[in-house]
């Protein structure tokens, strides 16, 4: 037995610590030009604050060389002593860049990875530099025949005297094990340092310096207003100006931001249409990301706040959080600029999704609406007729145009109320507030009960019940089948005496009965799911307990009853973003179902496939494409809320691609799935590494979770033949009104 005070060290395998934190952050020779450059960037910004001198000053200069497997990356910045390669570069976890001066220069990099996680691409990695102070430089070296013959001890890192850095600055040399494709990398790294202020040259050909104008353009836009304006929200003041385009697309240039009194730099320009962010800090691009967003936001913008995660493929908590309070309010002054112009509303129809919710129902005058006679009206027009008396308003739906005409023939205003929800929703709640408008039959209500269902119908109704009792949690309602009037699908009436809900479902309108076809298989509970949602779900938030009343996810009561396999992190804690779960997809991951063929399909297998293409030769069900599947820890966690989202999209940049959903007010899902290779697709003649498209609702098929791949990216994400795709997953919630994020406890089952 041994001595009570005795002791022993903490052992630790050292290859695979180093290939968990190598493969982590440098997974290609992208990331690994990508941060040995903002090194490079780091240190020329310090010895150009301690000089006094701009960092566009022609003395300084980053030269990157790409030679077969040979990358070469040279500075003449602050440089290196031997303490300093030994305690910061070769040290994991340590760093030379958290001090007073570095936050001063403006430095990206901070999180202490060191060189040791350039062995994720690399062989060998030599690393020269020297100070300004001292009479010689100093080479190291490392390659992985030294870690191998290390085994469990920590490997010891060649050291000799060396000039090759000159009188100042740094060489990086990587040798990697497999040759980069040149223009690729050029390209790559050309994206995330074209703004840099400080000349970098590629292969001898500069690929910085551009100018990180305010706006793109400038000469095709019209300005709104004369000056810039203070935009305000809380405690958040941005200063900028509208601009607007030919197709009334509105551009936002960000001239500075206030925070709790603080004036903070803040630049670059945002349009009011779906597309990536890309976010940059002092010209260096960290990420391309997306703002939650109903009418879509996309653009750059570049701040000394914004803070990346170790990897540099995605932002911390705070970064994050910032960036969604920017994007709301500039999204609520751009609805305020829409709301303007009947042209700008036409060409921005999203808008009403939030109308309701934000309480902008009185700045809707220049809002056109339809009447029975074919003619349009702005609505300020039918108000002020409404207010001078002696005319009724009515509004109704284009099924019964012939009784609306005959209304309007008799000195009435009759409004053919819009087809879209939301856009009807808001003309309706105008109509009624400001017109005192009455719908022209009363009421809408139900003409006949159906008695005499069929199985058919007795299984919508099941499952109908099912997903309001699992999506809403609504617990006193009543299911009834029958016919409505204006053929309307469902009709939700609220009894507010004993506060219980009635629910009327049409199981024989058109929207039911082509489903019938499909027979009884996951197909067709996915899309009973869907019409739930689609139909119902709108009114019964204001019901349910995992909703506020602005129809956002209540994220903080979610994650309290699922403590057990919601994680949440701190936003003051800096996050090493995880790739997940590592998988392998092969074409055996792949289930086919053809819902084209004339017989109905009873059953299809309930298996877990990776991958899931839909054939539907038919168009019964507008499915048709390919689906790539949630990790099953993440369907456990988060999937009964993913359809209760009413924006969907996805973001690719670098080897990430980011599926999201959003409640289109403060909660965001993402799932981020890492490649081996860089996604980059051809658009307008021209390769692209980011990009950002709209989705369909992801369909819950099979006991999961599938979001459809887009066709331009499934070379990417399908495999084909005898090939095998490798995906890294990532899954978490993150909620702009709570400033928190949730990912899935590692534990949960």
């Amino acid at each position: 037995m041994s001595e009570s005070n005795a002791s022993f060290k903490v052992g630790i395998d050292f290859e695979s610590v180093l290939r968990a934190i190598s493969k982590q952050i440098y997974e290609t020779p992208h990331a690994f030009i990508r941060e040995n450059v903002q090194n490079a960037i780091d240190a020329v910004r310090i010895q150009a604050l301690r000089d006094k001198l701009p960092v566009n000053e022609d003395q300084y200069r980053i030269e990157i060389s790409v030679y077969d497997r040979i990358v070469s990356v040279q500075d003449n910045g602050i440089g290196m002593s031997e303490a300093d390669l030994q305690n910061y570069f070769w040290t994991i976890g340590a760093s030379g860049k958290r001090g007073r001066e570095a936050r001063d220069a403006g430095c990206v990099g901070m999180f202490g990875i060191g060189g040791f996680a350039n062995f994720g691409v690399c062989n060998v990695l030599e690393v020269t530099s020297q100070t300004a102070d001292t009479p010689a430089g100093t080479l190291t070296r490392l390659s992985e025949a030294d870690i191998k013959a290390a085994g469990a001890a920590i490997p010891l890192v060649t050291v000799e005297p060396s000039n090759a850095a000159g009188s100042r600055g740094t060489i990086v040399v990587g040798q990697m094990r497999q040759a980069p494709n040149v223009d690729e990398l050029k390209t790559y790294l050309k994206d995330f340092v074209r703004f840099v202020p400080t000349a970098i040259r590629f292969n001898g050909e500069k690929i910085s310096q551009q100018n990180f104008a305010s706006v793109d353009e400038r000469d095709n836009l019209t300005p709104i207003g004369g000056t810039v304006e203070p935009w305000r929200s809380g405690n958040l003041t941005v200063a900028g100006r509208l601009f607007e385009d030919l197709g009334h697309t509105l551009v936002a240039v960000i001239e500075g931001l206030d925070r709790n009194g603080e004036q903070i730099e803040l630049g670059g320009q945002l349009r009011f249409e779906n597309g990536p962010i890309d976010v940059f800090k002092r010209g260096f691009k960290l990420c391309a990301t997306q703002i939650p967003s109903t009418i879509g936001i996309s653009g750059r913008l570049d701040c000394d706040l914004f803070v990346p995660t170790a990897g540099r493929d995605s932002l911390d908590a705070a970064t994050t959080n910032l960036l969604g309070e920017i994007g709301a309010l500039l999204e609520t002054v751009a609805i305020d600029t829409v709301l303007d112009s009947s042209e700008r509303i036409a060409q921005h129809t999203r808008i009403f999704r939030l109308i309701v919710k934000r309480g902008l129902i009185n700045k809707m005058d220049n809002v056109s609406v339809r009447l029975a006679d074919g003619t349009e009206s702005i609505l300020r027009d039918i108000k002020r007729r409404a207010t001078e008396g002696g005319v009724g308003v009515f509004f109704g739906t284009t099924q019964n145009q012939a009784l609306n005409q005959v209304m309007q023939a008799r000195g009435h205003i009759v409004v053919q109320l819009s087809a879209d929800r939301y856009r009807r929703r808001a003309e309706k709640s105008y109509l009624e507030t400001y017109c005192a408008a009455k719908p022209f039959d009363g009421m809408i209500d139900c003409t006949e009960v159906y008695n005499d269902i069929t199985r058919f119908e007795r299984i919508f109704l099941s499952e109908i019940e099912q997903n309001i009792a699992k999506s809403y949690e609504v617990q006193n309602f009543s299911l009834t089948a029958g016919r409505l009037s204006e053929d309307i699908p469902t009709l939700v009436k609220e009894h507010t005496s004993n506060k219980s809900i009635e629910i009327f479902v049409d199981v024989r309108h058109g929207e039911v009965t082509k489903l019938q076809s499909l027979g009884l298989n996951p197909l067709l509970y996915t899309l009973i799911s869907t019409f739930c949602h689609e139909y119902i779900g709108p009114s019964l938030k204001k019901w349910s307990p995992r909703f506020f009343g602005d129809g956002a996810l209540n994220l903080e009561l979610i994650s309290k009853r699922r403590s057990e396999i919601w994680v949440l992190i701190k936003d003051d804690i800096g996050v090493v973003h995880r790739p997940g779960q590592p998988e392998v997809v092969t074409q055996k991951d792949v289930k086919v179902v053809n819902v084209g063929g004339e017989q109905p399909q009873e059953h299809v297998e309930n298996q877990k496939h990776r991958l899931l293409r839909i054939i539907d030769e038919g168009h019964k069900t507008n499915l048709d494409g390919y689906y790539i599947r949630l990790p099953e820890k993440a369907f456990d966690a988060y999937g009964d809320l993913l359809p209760d989202c009413d924006t969907h999209g996805v973001v690719w940049t670098g080897n990430k691609v980011t599926f999201s959903a959003s409640d289109g007010v403060s909660a965001q899902f993402q799932y981020d799935i890492r490649l081996d290779e860089i996604v980059a697709v051809e658009v307008d003649g021209a390769y692209r590494t980011q990009g950002v498209l709209e989705l369909d609702r992801p369909q819950e098929l099979y006991g999961g979770i599938y979001f459809p791949i887009p066709s331009i990216l499934k070379r990417f994400l399908v495999p084909t033949g005898n090939g095998e795709i490798r995906l890294d997953l990532h899954c978490e919630w993150f909620d702009m009104r709570s400033s928190k994020l949730w990912e899935v406890e590692k534990s949960a089952a």
